[in-house]
Order: C-alpha cells, then structure tokens, then sequence
C-alpha cells in the first residue's frame, strides 16, 4: 500500500511540474514577444473600469476617434461585446495600422461609433544591464522556485510539507512571471489564467497551514485543529468567487455586472485573508522558537525565520508600508531590487525540509559562504579559461579553410585537453575541490583518514574483547559521538557485549526476527534512524522495539557482516553537535563495521575452534572440528557466470590442511579467482590459512582493482599474524566476463597453466613476486592475458602434480595435463573429475601426504 502510495505521489508530481513548467515556458516566450517583438502587436487602445465595460485610461488614437474617458462599451466590428476573451482575440488578429470599429454608449445616452487605427505597442527601452537584471528577476527566481519545490516532493514524496512548500514555491512564476495577458497564444490564455489563478489562491492557506505544521504542530493548532481548515473553506469559497468573476470579465460581462458589490467584497476577503496567513505564519514560526521541544526542530526554525524574513520583509515594505507614504509599488523597478531576496526562500524551504540534521544559522552562514565564494572564484577561472581557449583558438580554427585535416587534429587536441582539465573525475578541477573540501571541511577530512586507519587497524586485531572495545573508543573519539553500543549473536538473541555513555542493562537485546535485525540483514548497508522522520522497517517494528531503539537513543545501525550471516550491530547515538552524518561518515563507518565484521568471523573461527577442542579428551575429534568449519570456508556455491565453467575442490592429507581456494563474486561483476598453499600442516596452517581468506575478502573491499597493492597487504597480515618458518604460496587473479581478461599477480606459487584452444599453447602464469608471510616488506607486479572462447585454466597445488606411488614414483605436470581434456566439451567439474581419477589410478591407494588442491575455470564455446 505504501509503494502504491509513493507511485501516485510521483505521479502527482510529474503532472503538476508538466503543468507549472508550460506556464513557465509560455510566459518566457510571452516575454520575448512583449521585449523583442512588440512591434508586430497593435496597441490595446483603451482599459476598463472594474464593471468591464466603461473606459478608462484611452491613449491618444482612442481619443483621435473620438472616444471620452466614461464611454460604455456597445460592439467591436459591429459584433456586441461579450468580455475581455473578444478584444483579446481581435487584437491578436489585428495588425498596427489596422482600423477596427468601436460602437459605445455616452454617459449621456447618446450612441455612437469611432474608427480607430491601431497603432504598435511598443517595447521597453533595454540596456544589456537592465535586460539582465530584468531576466535574472522574473525568470531566475521563478524558476529556481520551482526546481526547489520538485526536488523537494521527489525526496519527501509522502510528506504534507514538502507539498505545502512546492505550492508557496510555484507562486512566484504567477506573481513575477509574464502576466501581460495580450502576449499570451490564443487559446492557450484561458488555461494558463486558471492557472495563475489556482496557485495564487491556494498559496496564501499554504503559508498559514506549512507554519502551523512545520517541523511540528504549533500549540495553537493543537488547541484549535478546526481553525486552519476554517481558512482553507474561507479562502476556497472566495477563490471560488474570483475565478467566477474573473472568467465572467473574460467571458460574459453582462453576468457579473450586477454582482460587482460582492466582486468588491471577495476582493476585501481575498487581500484580508492573504495579509492574515501571512501574519500568522510569522506568528507561529516566532512562537514555536520558544516552544520548540528539540533542538533540531529550533534550528530549522530559525533558518526558515531568517529566510522568510529576508523574503516576505522587502515585500511587506515595498507593497504594505510603501504605499501609505504615497509610493506606488507598481511604477518603477522596485520589484527588480527585491525579487532576488526571493531566492532565500527556496533555498532556505529545501535546506529545512530535507536535511537530516540542521546546523546553526552562524556556523551555516560562516562555512557556506567561505565555501561557496572559493567554489565560485575557481568556476570564475575555470569559465574564462574555457572562453579564452574557444575564443582565441576554437574559434579561428573551425573557420579556417585551409589545411583541414590538421586543423581537425589540433581542434581534438583542445577539446581533449579542456576535457582533461576540468571534466574527468581525476583533473585538475576535480583535484582543486577536493583541496577545498580538505580546507573548508578539515575536521570531516581528519575524520575520513581516522577511520581509514580504524579500518586497516581491526583487521589485525583477534581477540574479541579487544576488538570491540578499540572500534567503539575510536569511532566515539573521531565522530564525537557520546553514545554508542555494540550487541553481538547470541544463541537465540543479539546481546549487548559493550557501551559507552548509555545507561544499559544486561537485558538489552534483539531477536533474529526483530525488525531492526531483519533490516540489516536484507540490506547490509547502514540505516539511519531519525524519528521525526523514521524509515519504514522503524514503523514496522512492534511497540516493545521501538520502545527499545528510544531506549538506548540510537540514531544509526551499522551491520556487522561475516561471509554467510549477521554477527551483529553497532548502535550509534547523534552527534554531540547533532549533525546528521554525512554520506562520508556513512561510506567509512561502513568500511570498517565490514572489517569488523570480518574479523569477529575469524575470531568466532578461533573460538570455535578452541571451545570444541577444549570439550574433548581426544586431538581427533578437535581436528574433525577444525576440518568441518574449515570446509565451510570454501565456495559453498560456484558463481554462476555465463559462458565460463568454474570448479574447484580439495582434498587435504589429513583431516584438516593448509591448502585454500576462493571462488568470489566482486561488486563490479568480475570474478575473484584465488588458490594458496600454506607451509605446515594441522591446525595451525588451517587458522593461518582462515585468517588469509578473511584478510582478502577484506582486502577485495578496500583495493580490488590495485592486484599488487592488495599482495602487499596480504603479505604483510600473514607476516604480522604468523611465526618466522610460517608462509604461503599464494595466486590470485581477477576476470572479467565482458571483456574475458584475466588481471592475475603470482606470490610464488606454482604457475597456474592457461592451455589454449585454438593453438594448442600453453601459458604459464609464472610468479610476480616471493611467497607471502615470510618478509615484511615486497613489491609484487600484476599481469595480464585475454582468453579465448575453449580456453581452459588449470591452477593448482603441488600436492597433485607430486602425488607419488607407493615407490616414490612422482606422477607430474606432464601427466596431469594429458589427463585434462581441455578441449573437448567437458565442463570445468568434469575436467576436475577425470584429473584425480587419472591421479587415484597412477598412485594405486598410496598414501598422500600433501594436500591435492584443484581449481579450473573453463572458457566454454560460443
């Protein structure tokens, strides 16, 4: 029900913004007739009184004919005068020069007809500044008006507000833009007026229901509920009045005229009700500043006082007070000097409805004008750079004649060049606003690097209890956030194992079933969780869990994630400044609640592992543990990708190995393709062989695209994580499906070998560097080759290619490969099967003592 809601909210929007939008478009080309074209349009050589038909204010070819200020309107050409829809008309069919036929009733009684010529309108006297000027106002901030309202909805579809305020922003496009009706296309003029008409009356309730409703009711509101809609009945009864008055002076004057008394008094009512929704907007913003019950919720007020003063204020002085010291507001440019102040309220309307968490007003001004005056003077550079380059060089080139194709040339080599510069995501323009981030925002950049550091810190980290207590000091320290909890699985529950600044007890706890959880676990990405605001898994949850969430004041979940399950959750409460956090806070938080994630796993690992050890009197039935969770360490599941046959399997010594394969699929749609060999045997190279698999899956996070980078850390955590006699051969290679290249980097393992289809040759992926764990510090060099369709890769371990006869009889490279039929139709699983059948028959039963690792992946034909 709420997805069909949210549908037909936007639904609603797009019809509205196709509507506000043609009234914009046709009021702009309206404008540039009336500027530029004025000419070719006859003159309207009278007005009228209000009743519709008397004259008043006639230019002097009116007079020429004959016509007096008074005279009552009989015909047009011989055809009686029905309203202004008829002289509308015939003026837009008439041309200047034109003599049109005008029958009229004196006040003494007396009819007669004139002849009028008419003569061209004429157009105003621009200068470039003034044009400017003129545009910047009647067209700039209209339009900014409404994209603010639709950004607005479209973030907020669901919300009474945003609605209210895409309504007071689509009132500028009616107040400032074209309202010159003579412009306006025929028959177009009739819709667009109903238009106009519509917003201007529904605007002003708009006002008065946005400030009693935002960010919360207003106490008087509370106390009075019928009142607001009072105002919305009053103001849709008189709106329903002007509509009707104004279609009969378009249309029929003779069925208003003896209604003009309660024309006056809808007029009275309209001009009474607009001042008093306006008045007590002010009112409650003013009010509710006191009365505000979170701090949040006081400075959005104060940011939309402020923002509204410095709007409705120019208004109020120019259009309420200029005119009783005898100034009229319609004459001059008044409305050219204050309409830009317009533009604060749009601005201020978005920033209060759709941020999380509001800033104050002084730290708001003080960061976002240093920030937006460096922004504007490296956009200043950036645009004159660009115009003297199209100017000076651009230009001349296209127009030259001679020597095409090196102009051609030199034309790309600019554009190429500018491209560079101030397009791509790594050039100089770009590079320049991340300087400004780093000055203006130091605090959030310090933070980043912080957390990065966190990140790569939890890795290394195994006991539990030391883990979490360092990620929930340093994520409090940096963010400055007082409150903040971890809560682990349980048995049946997610218990609390640790908080700082949150007076919690021990009964504190999430079932697996719980909304919070169920939401974490289907999304695996941060929620947020702002109750003036929740999301929907937060109105789903039962009253107990919400009660449980105010509880412990929790205002962001992270999931901490193993490879298989949830582990648990940080819960973190606001900020002591009450920022909402910033999409980089979310991006690093995650990164290391991942990290996290991925390190309990490996220390639930070592756990198990010594808790079941420690339950039985025998080594064999701790080994049978170690085996069971070791298996489950390997692809569960071979990825499915089209076009490429993937199996993998292993078969150790004993009951458990050191030998490990890894079959991932990354975030960009590539193929993580991983095979390793660790030094010993047992237990110990099985933990060393687990902490290798978390530490790359971690890794595939953070550089998954840098393969020699990602070598160098790998090398370095089994350096850090094992004794000096420990290492491992290790290989890993990344490819993708598109493009069928294989990005691969070789730590002294044995060469996995590439058996071509097409030729019959055999690449040998040969080592890029030394095996990983044994120094501190090695540089590795990723390579790469593009298969073919049949091509098939055999990687394995030496204890297959050593397998050995009860006579010490090795079986070989040469033997494994003849007993790969790589090409042939055979699958990678059949391949994988024929190998160890053909290496069971040569051994005969003897015993093996290396573990016997294969992983194939097979290029199938198309």
């Amino acid at each position: 029900m709420k997805s069909k809601s949210r549908l037909g909210s936007y639904v609603l929007l797009i019809v509205f913004a196709a509507i506000s939008m043609t009234y914009y478009i046709t009021g702009t080309i309206a404008l540039r007739e009336e500027f530029f074209h004025a000419g070719r349009y006859a003159n309207d050589p009278f007005n009228f009184r209000d009743d519709g038909q008397t004259l008043q204010r006639l230019d002097k070819e009116a007079k020429a004919g004959g016509l007096s200020e008074g005279d009552f309107l009989i015909a047009l050409d011989g055809t009686p005068f029905t309203g202004y829809a008829q002289i509308h008309d015939l003026l837009q069919r008439s041309s200047p020069g034109q003599t049109i036929e005008v029958s009229v009733r004196s006040p003494s009684g007396t009819t007669r007809t004139a002849h009028l010529q008419l003569a061209p309108r004429e157009g105003p006297d621009w200068t470039i500044g003034k044009l400017l000027t003129f545009l910047i106002a009647i067209l700039g901030v209209p339009l900014l008006s409404l994209f603010a309202g639709y950004w607005i909805v479209a973030a907020l579809p669901r919300d009474l507000n945003a609605w209210l305020a895409l309504l007071l922003l689509t009132l500028p496009e009616t107040l400032y833009g074209n309202l010159d009706w003579r412009f306006w296309p025929h028959p177009w003029y009739l819709l667009l007026f109903l238009w106009n008409s519509i917003i201007q009356s529904a605007a002003f309730p708009a006002f008065l229901w946005f400030g009693f409703l935002f960010p919360e009711r207003w106490r008087a509101d509370l106390r009075f509920p019928w009142f607001k809609y009072l105002i919305l009945a009053v103001g849709l009864c008189v709106s329903l009045l002007e509509i009707g008055f104004n279609a009969g002076q378009i249309l029929s004057v003779n069925l208003i005229r003896p209604l003009m008394s309660l024309q006056v008094l809808a007029d009275h009512v309209t001009a009474s009700l607009e001042i008093v929704c306006v008045i007590l907007f002010l009112v409650a913003l003013i009010d509710k500043l006191r009365t505000a019950s979170t701090a949040d919720a006081r400075r959005r007020l104060r940011v939309l006082a402020i923002g509204s003063a410095l709007t409705l204020g120019p208004l109020l002085l120019i259009f309420a007070i200029a005119p009783l010291f005898g100034f009229d507001p319609h004459h001059g440019n008044w409305f050219v000097a204050i309409i830009p102040f317009d533009s604060f309220f749009p601005l201020t309307l978005a920033y209060v409805l759709i941020v999380q968490r509001a800033m104050d007003v002084r730290i708001l001004l003080r960061m976002g004008t240093k920030y937006l005056l460096a922004r504007a003077t490296i956009l200043v550079i950036e645009i004159a750079v660009v115009a003297f380059v199209i100017i000076h060089f651009i230009f001349p080139m296209m127009q030259r004649k001679q020597h095409q194709v090196l102009t051609f040339v030199l034309l790309a080599v600019c554009i190429g060049a500018l491209f560079q510069v101030f397009l791509r995501r790594d050039g100089l323009s770009h590079r320049l606003q991340r300087w400004l981030d780093r000055r203006f925002f130091r605090e959030a950049y310090n933070s980043e690097i912080v957390l990065s550091e966190l990140s790569e810190q939890v890795r290394q980290l195994t006991d539990k209890d030391a883990l979490v207590d360092t990620v929930l000091r340093r994520i409090s320290e940096v963010l400055h956030v007082p409150q903040i909890a971890i809560m682990l699985r349980g048995t049946n529950t997610f218990y609390l194992q640790q908080s700082f600044g949150m007076d919690l007890d021990g009964g504190v706890s999430f079932t697996p079933q719980s909304a919070t959880i169920l939401n974490l676990e289907r999304t695996n990405q941060p929620a947020t969780l702002y109750r003036d605001r929740p999301e929907e898994w937060f109105t789903e949850a039962d009253a107990g869990e919400q009660a449980l969430l105010r509880q412990i004041s929790v205002e962001l979940l992270l999931p901490l994630s193993g490879r298989t399950r949830l582990l648990g959750l940080l819960a973190l409460g606001s900020k002591r400044s009450e920022e909402a956090y910033t999409p980089t806070d979310l991006r690093i938080l995650q990164s290391v609640a991942a990290q996290t994630g991925l390190t309990l796993e490996v220390a639930e690992l070592v756990q198990t592992l010594a808790s079941q050890a420690s339950q039985r009197e025998r080594m064999n039935r701790e080994i049978e543990i170690a085996r069971e969770v070791q298996q489950r360490l390997f692809p569960q599941i071979i990825p499915a990708i089209p076009g490429v046959s993937l199996a993998g399997m292993c078969r150790p010594a004993s009951e458990v190995g050191g030998d490990y394969y890894d079959l991932i699929e990354m975030e960009d749609g590539n193929l993580g393709f991983t095979i390793g060999d660790v030094s010993g045997k047992g237990i110990s190279a099985a933990l060393i062989m687990a902490s290798l698999r978390a530490s790359l899956r971690g890794l595939i996070l953070d550089t998954p695209d840098d393969l020699a980078r990602m070598m160098q850390k790998v090398n370095r955590l089994v350096y850090e994580a094992s004794s000096s006699s420990r290492y491992a051969t290790f290989f890993f290679a990344t490819f993708n499906p598109q493009t069928r290249e294989l990005r691969y980097v070789n730590a002294g393992h044995n060469p996995p070998i590439v058996a071509r289809a097409q030729s019959g040759k055999l690449d040998r992926l040969e080592a890029c560097g030394p095996v990983v764990g044994l120094l501190p510090l090695v540089d590795y060099e990723a390579q790469s080759l593009i298969l073919e369709a049949g091509d098939l890769l055999i990687a394995y371990t030496d204890g297959i290619s050593e397998a050995m006869t009860a006579d010490d009889e090795e079986w070989g490279e040469t033997r494994m490969l003849e007993a790969a039929p790589g090409h042939t139709s055979a699958s990678a699983s059949e391949i994988i099967e024929h190998i160890f059948k053909a290496a069971d028959q040569f051994t005969a039963g003897a015993e093996q003592h290396d573990d016997m690792t294969l992983l194939i992946m097979k290029l199938m034909d198309k």
